[in-house]
């Protein structure tokens, strides 16, 4: 077997069963995780995740999909298996898939092993290439009709928390909106730097040296895994952004496998419960490939983040944050008073939700992009030039929260 190609008509049964034909495809084309990382975009735990015969449900088609492209199967074989996905994923509670036409489903059907399935006739397409027919589409049709109940339920949800319903969701990757537990206030953000030495060297001014690693996703969940992707030079800076989507209060945590400690630094909440945070580790290990950072968080329904590597700073000396609703025109941190002197370095994170994509004004510098869906996390950084109160600026009609932090 290949990834081209499929013996038979056999169909999966069960999820562990679907599972095992991608963990097949996976050994018979030889790809490491960092490989299908490579390939897809998506992150190692994300696949390794994906990839477990013990996990309850399909992961998402688009996930799924993606993963069979990378494992070398053929855009014509995709519908098959996007076939099979879909019987799965509404298939009954007590995880049987719905039955192959022709066999015994009503109550005073045959008990016992069920038949198997017959095979193709002459001229008759394989199983994977045709949907099942008769009672099992009609069973499929009523499973359809609960999902799209489900799905204008979840809507209202988010109408009456956000004042709109968020534009461009993916069909099939609902918004888990989750109670929170009694209110805990969100830990303040802490200026205070390390032991080492937070003043600036002529020779050293500072200045963003990349990206090191990032992730998002549609996984409702309370922490992920992201390798480095980039090595870290000893002594830098890591700042961490992040946008927590539909999220809790409570205390949120990034470590890395060489113990450098990160606090937060800036922490704004909208009117949603999303969450867009910025945190920083200063006089870092030195990290490389086979290193990873851990970010746990109460729930939320998606998280958006991105690690970047800073030259030349050694505190968080100021922050400001600011939120606003969908519908207006700007976004600004401006409320609050933030005092800058010449030299500092700002790093602005903007977390958004439909409308138009967040812009910083000219005077900064964007870095990557993270999007999913109809959310964003907009970063960007700036060198202040002399002495004045600073903001991060820009424009956008999305509904946003955002970070603005001093670091010298």
């Amino acid at each position: 077997m290949t990834g081209q190609e499929r013996q038979g008509p056999r169909r999966p049964e069960s999820v562990a069963e679907f599972i095992g034909e991608l963990r097949a495809l996976k050994v018979v084309e030889g790809l490491s995780l960092r490989e299908l990382q490579r390939r897809t975009g998506l992150p190692r735990s994300t696949i390794a995740y994906a990839l477990r015969t013990d996990r309850p449900a399909l992961p998402p088609w688009d996930r799924v999909a993606g993963l069979l492209r990378a494992l070398g199967v053929a855009e014509e074989a995709l519908p098959g298996w996007k076939a099979d996905w879909t019987r799965l994923r509404l298939a009954p509670q007590d995880g049987r898939p719905e039955p192959l036409p022709g066999e015994p489903d009503a109550p005073g059907g045959a008990v016992g092993a069920p038949a198997p399935a017959p095979g193709p006739g002459p001229g008759e397409p394989g199983e994977r290439s045709r949907p099942p027919r008769g009672v099992s589409r009609q069973r499929i049709a009523a499973h359809a009709v609960t999902l799209v109940l489900g799905a204008c339920l979840g809507a209202g949800a988010v109408l009456a928390l956000s004042g709109g319903a968020p534009a461009g969701v993916k069909a099939g990757f609902p918004v888990e909106e989750q109670p929170c537990p009694p209110p805990t206030a969100n830990p303040r953000p802490s200026l205070r730097a390390p032991a080492a030495g937070a003043a600036r060297t002529a020779k050293e001014p500072p200045a963003w040296v990349g990206r090191v690693t990032s992730g998002q996703e549609i996984l409702s969940g309370t922490d992920v895994a992201l390798p480095v992707l980039s090595p870290v030079t000893e002594g830098d800076a890591l700042v961490v952004s992040i946008m927590l989507t539909s999220s809790c209060p409570g205390p949120v945590t990034v470590t890395d496998t060489q113990g450098d400690t990160f606090r937060i630094v800036g922490d704004e909440t909208d009117a949603a419960r999303h969450r867009t945070l910025i945190l920083a580790a200063f006089g870092a290990h030195p990290l490389g490939t086979a290193d990873s950072l851990r970010a746990t968080y109460p729930h939320a329904s998606k998280y958006h983040i991105a690690v970047d590597e800073f030259r030349g700073i050694g505190a968080a000396v100021g922050h400001a944050q600011a939120h606003g609703e969908t519908g207006g025109t700007a976004f600004s941190t401006g409320s609050t008073r933030l005092e800058c002197a010449a030299g500092d370095l700002m790093v602005g994170a903007v977390g958004t939700n439909t409308g138009s994509a967040p812009v910083f004004t000219a005077e900064w510098t964007a870095m990557p992009m993270l999007h999913l869906s109809s959310y964003r996390l907009t970063t960007a950084y700036r060198v202040v030039p002399a002495a004045q109160t600073c903001a991060a600026t820009g424009t956008t009609t999305a509904q946003w929260a955002a970070a603005a932090v001093v670091f010298r």
